[in-house]
């Protein structure tokens, strides 16, 4: 067998390793998520970008287009797809939070801060939406009631 094709196969196999990692760990995060009929989400949007306030390197390192930012009656989930799910928590980006847990909501233009309290922590995730007024006017209506 040739060089080449060994090269090949060997880089085949180990990015073949590497995605499935990715998607096992993915898996992993995701846990906390059940599935859910899409009728039981009062906002839905794909696509989102944020970051989270926990430290430097979560700061600068946040999602860009690739976060799924889902409402409903009682929570606010901050998921991302599979395969991009266990990045997503190293990065502190996959929440699910009782609407009852959120301290504030405020908007900056496009950014959207989030507040909220975590088994006793308080947290901070910035979300860039593509519609920050319906989902601000959302939140804010949810913590009021």
């Amino acid at each position: 067998m040739q060089p080449q094709y060994i090269f090949l196969i060997i880089w085949l196999i180990a990015a073949i390793l590497i995605c499935t990692k990715f998607v096992i760990d993915g898996r992993k995060a995701l846990k906390p998520f059940p599935k859910l009929d899409n009728s039981n989400f009062i906002y839905q949007e794909d696509g989102a970008s944020g970051y989270s306030t926990k430290s430097f390197i979560t700061k600068y390192g946040g999602a860009n287009k690739a976060l799924r930012i889902r409402v409903t009656d009682e929570e606010l989930w901050i998921t991302t797809n599979t395969f991009m799910a266990s990045i997503a928590d190293r990065f502190d980006l996959l929440h699910r939070i009782p609407i009852q847990n959120l301290k504030s909501v405020s908007r900056n233009r496009m950014k959207i801060q989030i507040q909220f309290d975590h088994n006793g922590i308080s947290k901070s995730i910035i979300l860039l939406s593509k519609d920050p007024e319906k989902l601000f006017q959302l939140l804010n209506a949810k913590m009021s009631f």
